[in-house]
């Protein structure tokens, strides 16, 4: 059913051996240090010395140096990329011809993602909401966006057009999934309220943005599904994002105040049933897809031999 597509075709031909343990560590340095380098200190003084910026709340001024801490991570992770591995764009998935359709696609997905999990926790009674759009101005609401683009392109670079296409290179697209959607979710096992629970439903995200990735031969359809997924969770519904504490610059405020099984509690709604049963949906939609695809790729495959 996981033939090799275009871009583990393309890594298969360009990468380097190189061992796999040291390429995870080096990658997730690259995540870490930047961030904590460039975020924490470099950008956080910066930002403090904005006007409209110093003003916000201290949890609000730190999330958007993290967020714009990882552009260094990703410049960096791409140069590894290129000079340690030996990878070019084709295998990176940045060289399709359809990005700014695959981009607006996958904003579509992440943003109905998130909704229908939001509507839910409204139906089943487990949150209370109010609007806040008098308090959030429009530019510092832009700023956070453009902050969720660049971290939602940092981590699918990492995991998915890095990590997930040199481990297929090397064990195939099954294993290769499952390995980078690990990775993906130990990377939040820090955040508050971690448990088992997110740990899963974190591994199943991973799991939806690979197989788009591998559908779709484009890192810019899972990079705006989680852009949007994380902006939306956020900056329009107000709920904390992963663990990281609620913003005050969102458009809703969303108190959840059901059972914590259902909601995710500290975590936020991707540590709760409701996301993880959302989720496997649409694992199981995706699976489908590249179930199907693979049967078009073989009937086509015979009817070429049998010159019909």
């Amino acid at each position: 059913m996981f033939e090799d597509n275009l871009t583990i075709k393309e890594t298969k031909k360009v990468q380097k051996n190189r061992n796999p343990v040291l390429v995870v560590l080096v990658i997730i340095f690259l995540l870490i240090f930047p961030k904590l380098l460039f975020g924490d200190i470099f950008i956080l003084k910066s930002i403090n010395n904005i006007n409209a910026i110093k003003n916000l709340a201290p949890n609000d001024r730190f999330i958007l140096s993290m967020l714009y801490g990882t552009a260094i991570s990703s410049l960096l992770m791409y140069i590894f990329a290129k000079k340690y591995l030996n990878r070019n764009n084709l295998s990176l998935g940045l060289s399709s011809p359809n990005k700014i359709k695959n981009y607006l696609k996958g904003a579509l997905i992440g943003f109905v993602m998130i909704s229908g999990v939001f509507l839910q926790l409204k139906i089943y009674n487990q949150s209370q909401i109010s609007l806040n759009t008098s308090n959030v101005p429009a530019g510092i609401f832009l700023v956070f966006f453009i902050g969720w683009v660049i971290q939602g392109f940092n981590e699918e670079l990492m995991c998915r057009s890095i990590l997930m296409n040199y481990f297929a290179a090397i064990n195939g697209v099954k294993s290769a999934i499952i390995t980078n959607s690990l990775i993906f979710a130990i990377l939040h096992l820090g955040n508050d309220g971690f448990g088992i629970f997110p740990f899963i439903n974190i591994f199943l995200m991973g799991v939806i943005f690979s197989l788009l990735f591998y559908l779709s031969d484009d890192i810019f359809l899972p990079a705006a599904v989680h852009t949007f997924w994380n902006f939306a969770q956020g900056n329009v519904y107000g709920i904390n994002v992963s663990g990281i504490t609620q913003s005050n610059i969102s458009l809703i405020k969303t108190q959840l105040t059901g059972n914590p099984f259902l909601t995710g509690g500290a975590f936020g709604v991707e540590g709760g049933f409701i996301t993880f049963w959302i989720e496997a949906i649409i694992v199981g939609v995706l699976l489908i897809g590249a179930k199907n695809r693979s049967k078009e790729k073989e009937n086509k495959l015979i009817n070429k031999k049998t010159g019909l």
